[in-house]
């Protein structure tokens, strides 16, 4: 899995009075996530090539910066993809500007990630779109437009190896400490299901936002603050 700019063009050049915005999405999602509902517009973004694998997305992610002499960024981390955020962020705080940690949850319990883990071997496709009305709920609209255009897209390329791989990642993550440097900010639904609000990630003196009527989704109500 590698990095690159959304949406780039042959010979367009790197705008360097801007930091870009990383978007990393979670378990089960991609960078189309933003681009179909045209999120971030008007940013510079940097996104995963496909479906994020945490054990190579830090080193990809910083091989990916030298390569285009970006010295730092703005980064937007949706649940898994918080995590990888956060674990970047800790090994090259240098690199961040900021950092927008979404929906993250401070541990998966063995035995929640034991389930998942047998439902996506058994039936991948009735599994995710099951995860896929869960990370909707609360907004239909937006959901019945993933699962008309995206989710039979997701469902055609998913593959259970880098899924398994993310739940690993998931299961082993815990809480490290926060760079000092870094301005970070959590963002949560109170009516997030797949990552409760009274388990999500909280750490002393950081700024938190909290939607009351938000759930997994709160990228939704992130984007339109």
């Amino acid at each position: 899995m590698s990095f690159c700019f959304l949406n780039e063009s042959p010979g367009k050049s790197l705008d360097k009075s801007e930091i870009p915005v990383v978007f990393i999405p979670g378990w089960g999602f991609d960078a189309r996530i933003i681009s179909f509902y045209d999120f971030f517009h008007g940013e510079q973004m940097i996104v995963p090539r496909g479906f994020v694998r945490p054990t190579d997305a830090c080193s990809n992610l910083f091989s990916f910066l030298g390569e285009n002499g970006i010295e730092k960024v703005k980064i937007v981390g949706w649940s898994m993809g918080a995590n990888v955020g956060l674990d970047f962020a800790c090994r090259n705080e240098e690199r961040v500007a900021s950092l927008d940690l979404l929906s993250m949850r401070k541990k998966w319990p063995k035995g929640d990630v034991d389930s998942i883990r047998h439902g996506i071997c058994n039936d991948l496709s009735g599994f995710m779109r099951g995860f896929y009305r869960k990370c909707f709920l609360g907004y239909r609209k937006e959901y019945n437009e993933f699962s008309s255009h995206l989710q039979d897209e997701y469902l055609n390329e998913l593959h259970v190896d880098t899924l398994l791989s993310g739940l690993d990642y998931l299961e082993q993550f815990t809480l490290p400490v926060i760079p000092s440097s870094v301005e970070v900010h959590l963002i949560h639904g109170a009516k997030d299901i797949v990552a409760p609000v009274e388990e999500r990630a909280v750490f002393t003196g950081i700024k938190e936002t909290l939607f009351p009527s938000g759930g997994h989704g709160v990228l939704f109500d992130y984007v339109a603050q």
